[in-house]
């Protein structure tokens, strides 16, 4: 199914007088359907959930809706709003996109479901502040983080975990956290044995389900890894991966 869109005009900050947080006003025009709260926009690489929606506005829909004001709707999210200004500058005027809320969740049939083959056995990301750092080395992906000190105690002096992933072909960091995997905004939500831990998947992963853009490496491994952290997910097409230092190295 086609995803709706409309053309993005504005990025208006606006402060909470109450607890001063700021949430960003998108203001949208040339709509194919009218979004509702809860739906996720994507914008500039992001994956938005829209909190609310102001329809005082609105003129005309190119769906023929009859809606009446000035032509245009502003929608709210919470995102970076230095990307999204510099994205809402862009001549001619960029094109957003949304996922209905009605259609996020279940996104593979019975005899569709990919499977999931657990990987970090003994040893876990920091639950609170792992810090994952990416880098490509020749035909190889390189990821660093803190490990969970807490858990397993074997990694009470380790300063960072080392996952190599070898011949990787592409990779994407996406913005599902843990609230959007509990949320159902993950493709994946509900059918991931457990939140933040590392998975190899086999079966139809449907990556296009989520826009975020993969990052093309040298490699041609199309084996897909999938790791949870605490405030974004890990995907790696690559063809096999080791991580350092192990259980057995720390006994």
């Amino acid at each position: 199914m086609r995803q709706p869109q409309a053309r993005l005009n504005d990025v208006i900050p606006l402060k909470n007088a109450e607890n001063e947080e700021t949430r960003l006003i998108l203001m949208l025009d040339q709509l194919t359907r009218i979004p509702e709260t809860g739906d996720i926009l994507h914008a500039a690489g992001q994956n938005l959930e829209i909190t609310d929606v102001s329809k005082q506005q609105t003129r005309s829909c190119l769906m023929g809706w009859p809606l009446r004001g000035l032509g245009s709707i502003g929608v709210a999210v919470n995102g970076d709003e230095k990307t999204l200004r510099a994205f809402a500058r862009q001549t001619p005027r960029p094109k957003v996109s949304w996922t209905s809320k009605d259609e996020l969740g279940w996104a593979f049939t019975e005899d569709d479901l990919p499977v999931f083959h657990h990987l970090n056995t003994g040893w876990n990301a920091a639950p609170n502040t792992p810090n994952p750092r990416v880098a490509l080395e020749d035909r190889d992906l390189l990821v660093t983080f803190a490990p969970n000190r807490y858990q397993f105690r074997r990694y009470e002096g380790v300063q960072d975990i080392a996952l190599r992933f070898w011949d990787c072909s592409r990779y994407r960091v996406t913005a599902v956290n843990d609230h959007g995997w509990y949320g159902q905004h993950c493709r994946f939500s509900g059918l991931a044995p457990a939140w933040g831990e590392f998975y190899e998947i086999t079966g139809n992963t449907r990556d296009g389900l989520d826009t975020t853009p993969w990052v093309e490496a040298a490699g041609s491994g199309e084996r897909h890894f999938h790791f949870y952290f605490r405030d974004e997910a890990l995907e790696v097409k690559a063809g096999d991966w080791t991580v350092s230092p192990t259980p057995d190295d720390l006994e």
